[in-house]
């Protein structure tokens, strides 16, 4: 169970959490959730640099996002900043500029 930041719902400054977060408002600063999922829904607005395990953009990002798994952004999405992740997934019809960059393990 994730916890949902609602549509009316403005943040300014470090959010960190313990949990996954599902996040439907705007969030202007910077996301720590090393090891959860950070889901930005349809409505949600992101002025935030984002590190988290892994994030599923639906809404609006502008600012840079690591994870250490995987990112993905789907169809409705729009995303401006650099992508760090192993795995970086871009739907058709989702809003991307920016920079990827992907390891691949060595072996």
């Amino acid at each position: 169970m994730a916890t949902c930041i609602g549509q009316t719902v403005f943040l300014k400054g470090t959010l960190s959490a313990s949990e996954d977060i599902r996040i439907a408002g705007r969030v202007e600063g910077q996301i720590h959730l090393h090891e959860h999922v950070l889901t930005v829904q349809p409505t949600g607005e992101l002025m935030a640099g984002i590190l988290a395990r892994s994030v599923i953009v639906e809404g609006a990002v502008r600012g840079d996002i690591t994870a250490g798994q995987n990112i993905a952004l789907q169809n409705t999405s729009s995303v401006t900043g650099k992508m760090a992740a192993p795995r970086i997934a871009i739907s058709e019809g989702a809003d991307f500029n920016g920079r990827v960059e992907t390891s691949l393990p060595r072996g």
